[in-house]
C-alpha cells in the first residue's frame, strides 16, 4: 500500500492524530507587527465558516462550478458536504449532503470536481478505486466509473489517488498508486460511460495529481512521487506520443495547477510534497520559477521553515500568480499568500488573519477576490478582503532561456 492510501486510512478514522496535535516548534515573524501590516497590503478576515462535522473529519478536497455559486467539500470520511454561496452576503447556505461511500475497508476522498460548468453535476472520486456522477437535481447517483482490467494491461490497483475532467466534461483520468512496478493513468468517456484506455510507462511512482488544462480539453498534465511532471496531448492515439514534455521536480509532487505567462503560453506549476514551488513552460520546457522552502517561509516573513505549509497557487484577476501559504504553529494561525513578481522574486500580498486551522486545500474567485479555504479542522471558511486593505497585483511570469534539467522521457 502506498503512502498516500496509508494517510487516506487513517485520515479516515475518527481518531487520527493530526498536525494540530503536534507540538509546536517555537516561531515567530521575521519583522515588527507594524511592517508586517505595511508589507501585507490586502487584509482578509473570514466571511463566514460552517464546520462540516462534529466528528473529527479533515476538509481534504474543495470544488466550485465556474460562477462559484456552489462550493463542494470532500471529506476524509469520503462523504461530501455542498453549499450554495450567497454571493452578496458572502454566506454558505447548506443545499445537499453526499454521505459516506459504504465499504467494509476505511476509504476517503480523493477528489472532488463539477463536472461541466453548470453548479448540477458533480464527479466525487474516492480511495476504494471508483468515480461516481451526481446530479444534484436527482436522487442517487447517475453513473459509476470503476476500472475493469483488460488483458494486454500490467495489473491495475483497485485502489486511487487523485482524477481530474477535462475542459469540456468528456474525458475523466484517474492516477493510481504504484502497484508492480507501474503506475496507471486511468481514462474513461464520460457520456459513453465506458473507460478509454491506461497510460503505464510514463511514470514510476505514485502519481498524486492529475490536473487537465482549463480551456484545452486535450491537454493534461501529472504528477508523480518519483518527481515527474508529465504533460500529455490525450487526443494522440498512444502514449508514447501524447507525452510533449516531461519535467524532473528533484523532489516529488503534491499539486499541479495551469497558469498563462506574460506572452500567453501555457504554464504548469507544481508544489512539492516538501514545500518548494517550480513553474515550467510547456511547450519550450524552460523553468520560469523555482523556490524552495526557506525562500517562500521567508517571503510570508516567518522564521522556522519546518512549520512552513505552501498549500497553492492561485491565478489572480490581472494575470499574475500567488502563493498560499502558512503554518502549522498555533494550529495553522498563520496563513498568508505572495505574489510571484518575477523568476527569482517573491513579494507579501495578503494577510488572512483569524485563521482557524490547519489549511488543506483552497480555491480563488478571482473575479469577486474571495478565498475558500478548507482544512483539519473540518473548516470550510469563506476570506473576503477588508475594504482598508490596497490592492497589489502580481506580475505574469516570463519566459527566461537556461540549461534545462530534466529527466529524459521514460521511453
Amino acid at each position: 500500500m502506498s503512502d498516500f492510501n496509508k494517510y487516506c486510512e487513517e485520515a479516515a478514522k475518527e481518531e487520527l492524530p493530526d498536525s494540530e496535535d503536534e507540538e509546536d516548534i517555537g516561531d515567530e515573524d521575521t519583522c515588527s507587527a507594524q511592517d508586517l501590516a505595511a508589507e501585507f497590503q490586502l487584509k482578509y478576515q473570514p466571511q463566514d465558516e460552517v464546520s462540516v462535522s462534529l466528528q473529527r473529519e479533515y476538509v481534504l478536497s474543495l470544488a466550485a462550478d465556474q460562477e462559484f455559486s456552489r462550493i463542494a467539500a470532500g471529506l476524509s470520511n469520503s462523504a461530501v458536504h455542498i453549499y450554495n454561496l450567497d454571493s452578496g452576503a458572502r454566506k454558505l447556505e447548506n443545499f445537499s449532503y453526499l454521505p459516506p461511500t459504504e465499504s467494509p475497508h476505511r476509504v476517503s476522498i480523493c477528489g472532488v470536481r463539477f463536472m461541466d460548468e453548470g453548479p448540477h453535476n458533480i464527479l466525487v472520486g474516492t480511495t476504494d478505486g471508483y468515480v461516481r456522477l451526481y446530479d444534484l437535481r436527482l436522487r442517487g447517483e447517475q453513473a459509476r466509473f470503476k476500472y475493469t482490467q483488460h488483458p494486454e494491461v500490467p495489473p491495475v490497483p483497485k485502489s486511487l489517488s487523485c482524477f481530474d475532467r477535462n475542459a469540456n466534461g468528456r474525458i475523466i483520468c484517474c492516477g493510481t498508486e504504484q502497484f508492480h512496478s507501474n503506475a496507471f493513468l486511468v481514462f474513461f468517456d464520460v457520456r459513453e460511460r465506458k473507460q478509454m484506455g491506461v497510460y503505464f510507462d510514463s511514470h514510476e511512482d505514485d502519481i498524486t495529481s492529475v490536473r487537465f488544462h482549463n480551456q484545452n480539453p486535450d491537454l493534461l498534465a501529472t504528477g508523480s512521487v518519483d518527481g515527474l511532471v508529465n504533460v500529455f496531448d490525450v487526443k494522440e492515439p498512444d502514449e508514447h506520443e501524447a507525452l510533449l514534455n516531461t519535467f524532473n521536480t528533484e523532489s516529488s509532487v503534491a499539486r499541479l495547477a495551469w497558469h498563462k505567462n506574460a506572452y500567453d503560453k501555457d504554464i504548469v506549476s507544481c508544489v512539492t510534497t516538501t514545500g518548494d514551488f517550480k513553474s515550467y513552460e510547456c511547450e519550450e520546457g524552460d523553468e520560469l520559477s523555482s523556490f524552495v522552502r526557506p525562500d517562500v517561509t521567508a517571503a510570508i516573513r516567518r522564521r522556522k521553515a519546518a512549520n512552513f505549509n505552501l498549500i497553492n497557487a492561485h491565478n489572480q484577476e490581472d494575470g499574475g500568480v500567488f502563493l498560499l501559504a502558512g503554518t502549522n504553529f498555533n494550529k495553522g494561525e498563520i496563513l498568508r499568500s505572495v505574489s510571484i513578481t518575477s523568476k527569482n522574486s517573491l513579494q507579501p500580498l495578503a494577510n488572512f488573519q483569524g485563521n482557524k486551522q490547519i489549511v488543506r486545500d483552497s480555491l480563488f474567485d478571482a473575479k469577486r477576490g474571495l478565498l475558500f479555504t478548507g482544512g483539519e479542522s473540518g473548516i470550510v471558511t469563506v476570506w473576503a478582503q477588508d475594504a482598508s486593505g490596497t490592492a497589489v497585483g502580481g506580475e505574469k511570469l516570463k519566459v527566461r532561456k537556461e540549461k534545462k534539467s530534466r529527466k529524459q522521457a521514460p521511453y
